[in-house]
Formats: C-alpha cells, sequence, structure tokens
C-alpha cells in the first residue's frame, strides 16, 4: 500500500510527530525522514504534555531510539509500517515493559514476551514506544487519562491512553480492543481515525481476555489510509479504489432519541454531505426485534468476564473496583437459557444484516451520543457500540465537526463481516468529502 501524497507544501510543514503514519512512511522513503527524528519529535511531545493528558503507563524511550537507529541504517524498509512508533494498550503483552491491565494486581506484571498482535506489526517495522492507559482490565472503571482536547472531559475508554496519544500528536498508531464501544467511542471523543475490525481478523494471544467472543482488536490513526498500511502489515492487499459511489444506508439505530440532538443533526448533515458528493443515501431502519441485542450482548459479556475473572476474584478480591465487582456479579445472575437467547438473538440480528448488504456498500450510523462527558471517573455511554461489537461488524469512527463545547463528533461506518479492506476503502472515499 503506498502512502498518498496530499497538500504537499502544506503537510512539509508539519512536525514529525504530527504526521500521519502515511505521511511519515513517505517522507521516509523519499529520504526526507529518519526514523530517529520521528521518535525524538514524539519523545519531546510526550515530555511537554503527559504530565497534563496521562496518556502512558510506561515508556521505553531508549529501546525505541535503538530499534530506530537500526531501520535507519537499512538500505530498504523492513515492512509498511517501517519507523512507525506506537502506542500499545496495557492489557497488550510486551516483552520488557510491564503490563498491568489497568490494575493493581498486575502492576508489576512483566509478560516476558509480545503479543502476537505487537509481534505482527514489529516485524512490519514498527517501534514500540511505550504502554498506553487502560481503564481497569478493559472494563468501565476510569483510567487517569484526561481528553487532550480539554482536559476536563474524559477520552473513553477502555482504550483511553492510545486514542489521546494519537490525538495529542504524541504517536501516529495506538492499539485498541473493543468489547462493547472501547475503540469507536475514544475515537470519537477524541477526534481520530478508530477501527475495529471483523471479530476473529487478528490473533489476540497475550491480550488480556474480558469476553472471548466479543473482543476485538482495533487501532487509532490519524487517517483512514492509515489503516490499509496496519491491515497491509497483516498480509491483507488493500481494496481498490472505488469506481463507484457508495449506497450508504443511513441507520439511525433504534437509540437514535439518545443522541444528543447536537449530535443527530451532525450525523444528517453528513449524511447530506455525502449525497451532495455524489452518494446513493437512504434510510434504513433497524428492525425493532433488534432491541433487545443491547441486553444480550451484555448478558454474552458478564458473563463470559465471570470465567476469565474468576483466579483474580478469588485471590484479590479487594483490589478490584467496585464497578467490576457489580459488573460480575451480574454475569453470575445469567442462566444458561438467558445465554442461549441472547445467542439465538445474535444470529437472528445476523441474518437480518446479510439482506442489508443487497442494497447496501456500508451503513452510517453514530459513533457515541455526543462529545465526550464532562469528568474522569465516566468513560461514556457504549449504546452506540454495543450491538455492532455483538455481531462482529467491522467499524470505523471518523471524525466530523465539533460539538457545542468545542469537543469533537464524529460518524461511524459499518460494513459486511470480512469486508474490512473494502471498509477502509469508502473510508477514505467518505474522509475525502467531509474533510
Amino acid at each position: 500500500m503506498r502512502p498518498t501524497n496530499r497538500k504537499g507544501n502544506e503537510r512539509m510543514a508539519k512536525s514529525p510527530n504530527k504526521l500521519s503514519a502515511s505521511e511519515a512512511i513517505l517522507r521516509m522513503s523519499q529520504k526526507r525522514l529518519k526514523a530517529r527524528d520521528l521518535v525524538e519529535a514524539c519523545l519531546d511531545r510526550i515530555e511537554l504534555r503527559e504530565g497534563q493528558v496521562h496518556a502512558w503507563e510506561a515508556l521505553d524511550a531508549d529501546g525505541a531510539r535503538k530499534r530506530a537507529d537500526m531501520l535507519d541504517k537499512r538500505a530498504r524498509p523492513v515492512g509498511p509500517l517501517h519507523g512507525i512508533p506506537l502506542a500499545v494498550k496495557d492489557i497488550i503483552s510486551t516483552r520488557t515493559m510491564p503490563t498491568t491491565c489497568g490494575s493493581p494486581i498486575y502492576r508489576d506484571h512483566v509478560a516476558g514476551r509480545d503479543a502476537a498482535c505487537v509481534t505482527q506489526l514489529v516485524n512490519a517495522g514498527a517501534i514500540v514506544l511505550g504502554k498506553s492507559v487502560t481503564t481497569e482490565f478493559a472494563g468501565a472503571h476510569a483510567g487517569k487519562t484526561h481528553n487532550p482536547h480539554n482536559l476536563r472531559h474524559t477520552p473513553g475508554g477502555s482504550s483511553s491512553g492510545s486514542a489521546a496519544a494519537v490525538a495529542d500528536t504524541m504517536v501516529p498508531i495506538g492499539y485498541g480492543t473493543q468489547t462493547s464501544g472501547s475503540v469507536i467511542r475514544p475515537g470519537a471523543f477524541n477526534g481520530v481515525v478508530a477501527y475495529k475490525g471483523t471479530y476473529g481478523w487478528a490473533d489476540t494471544t497475550g491480550i488480556k481476555t474480558y469476553a472471548k467472543s466479543l473482543d476485538t482488536l482495533g487501532f487509532f490513526t490519524r487517517t483512514a489510509n492509515d489503516l490499509a498500511l496496519i491491515r497491509a502489515a497483516y498480509g491483507h492487499a488493500p481494496a481498490d479504489p472505488p469506481l463507484h459511489a457508495p449506497r450508504i444506508g443511513f441507520c439511525r439505530t433504534l437509540w437514535w432519541d439518545q443522541a444528543e440532538p447536537y449530535n443527530r443533526k451532525n450525523i444528517e448533515v453528513a449524511a447530506r454531505t455525502l449525497r451532495a458528493g455524489g452518494a446513493k443515501v437512504r434510510e434504513w431502519e433497524m428492525p425493532d426485534s433488534w432491541g433487545p441485542l443491547i441486553t444480550a450482548h451484555n448478558r454474552v459479556m458478564t458473563k463470559e468476564a465471570t470465567q476469565h475473572y474468576g483466579p483474580e476474584r478469588a485471590r484479590f478480591p479487594h483490589l478490584l473496583s467496585p464497578g467490576l465487582t457489580a459488573s460480575l456479579e451480574v454475569g453470575d445472575s445469567v442462566t444458561s437459557a438467558q445465554l442461549a437467547d441472547a445467542k439465538k438473538r445474535k444470529r437472528r440480528a445476523l441474518a437480518d444484516l446479510a439482506q442489508v448488504w443487497e442494497r447496501f456498500d456500508f451503513l452510517l450510523a453514530p459513533a457515541a451520543r455526543g462529545e465526550a462527558p464532562a469528568g474522569l471517573g465516566y468513560t461514556g455511554d457504549p449504546i452506540f457500540n454495543r450491538f455492532w461489537t455483538l455481531l462482529g461488524t467491522p467499524c470505523i469512527a471518523l471524525p466530523f465537526n465539533a460539538g457545542p463545547f468545542g469537543l469533537p463528533l464524529s460518524v461511524q461506518l459499518i460494513a459486511p463481516l470480512r469486508h474490512d479492506d473494502q471498509l477502509i476503502a469508502w473510508a477514505r472515499w467518505v474522509e475525502a468529502r467531509l474533510t
């Protein structure tokens, strides 16, 4: 995947840490940027802002510098992410840095090996800069990170540190994981591109599990084109650029009235803008039978969490947050009949969705209720993410405009299962028209 070169003179004025991954790779391919210079620019930004944003759990500055120097000596790029620094969410294992999972239980835990998803990008030339803050076990109990657009507001969760670090130009790419809305929602709150892949698209070995049938790897970037580079690192060829305008299903969802009025208006503006750009935009009404999917998702999530956190519960109950303890107690109460019903509703909804893709290339829907809420104790409501996560569809959040407090707003794109690369191609089309 060749990175794009847009608005050349304007982009050249950027400090290296402000470049998208695509722009940085282009500069390095033209011998106008070294990986070491990019790493130093990111570290300088972290030194300037980390005391306010608190996006990082640990940094490996010396290791990143050594790796950058090694890459700069090579005659050819190692892979599609050659020289690009990464923020690794702190439920994802790394060889030398602690993996705390946002919990005092694992405060000094060092896995001794990289997770499979880290190895994948390192083999493609990327540089691990450090571990980014996660909420406790990627659940709802907030971490220490602030929203860089307004430090009094949440960055969302659970992938709070990665989203904030990319938004604040500390790093071009950050890892996330999603069990409810832990990639798309922080992406929306921080005004960055966020991608949650099709369930099972990437090996999750070395990632602390919350709910095995839901947990999905994702990423934060500055442009949709950067997602194509990440997918290339996994061996996926980019989809061909669209030759026709997309058929977009405007999906308000059954929870439309729970979105803030200004956000509803913003998504309608996005739909009109894309229609004016040539897209065929038609409404798609979500079936009423999808209403129980929120409950179905919560039952699957909490029940599976009780299975995965049994050891921590037994040995360190006093070190679990009250919120996580309450969630696990909900999981205890889920019966086998309720779990079977949840899985049946998922199958029926997927059958409904299969017919939708005969009419539309992707759906346009809310990514969050609105702007990031004020305060740091609440990471926001995943109401517009839960059902897509349950169904396993690939989703992308793209920034579009700002709300009444000047914080970012976003739209969400949803595509058929295993059509991730096509969705990224469409996201580039949408991005160009919403910018």
